[in-house]
């Protein structure tokens, strides 16, 4: 197991308000999620086992400049039991069949083999 995390992140093409997408991202992984306010910015967030999820509001109430067009969920896994494509796969499962749209995914710090 290496001694750093990795995320994937999911752009969320989604049109509801922040409370309404928290509410379908709880349905979905069927999950409550803790809110805060981070500098301006609402994070929903949620703990697994092996992984949490956080779902990044697109507004920034301190600046409309330092605003975003999509809502980000961004997963942390802290086991390289998740560090594949069948656990990605998993997760567009979920976002898809609760009609949660998104745009693009990513692996950070780098991809699976």
């Amino acid at each position: 197991m290496n001694t750093y995390k990795r995320w994937l992140s999911f752009v969320l093409v989604d049109n509801s308000s922040f409370e309404e997408l928290r509410s379908k991202i709880e349905l979905a992984f069927r999950q409550e999620l803790s809110c805060e306010d981070d500098e301006g910015r609402y994070i929903a967030m949620a703990k697994f086992d092996g992984f949490s999820i956080k779902v990044i509001d697109r507004i920034d109430r301190l600046s409309k400049f330092l605003c975003d067009d999509h809502y980000t969920l961004e997963i942390t896994i802290n086991t390289d039991d998740y560090f594949n494509y069948k656990f990605e796969n998993h997760i567009k499962e979920i976002l898809d069949n609760n009609s949660i749209q998104w745009g693009r995914s990513v692996w950070a710090p780098n991809k699976p083999n």
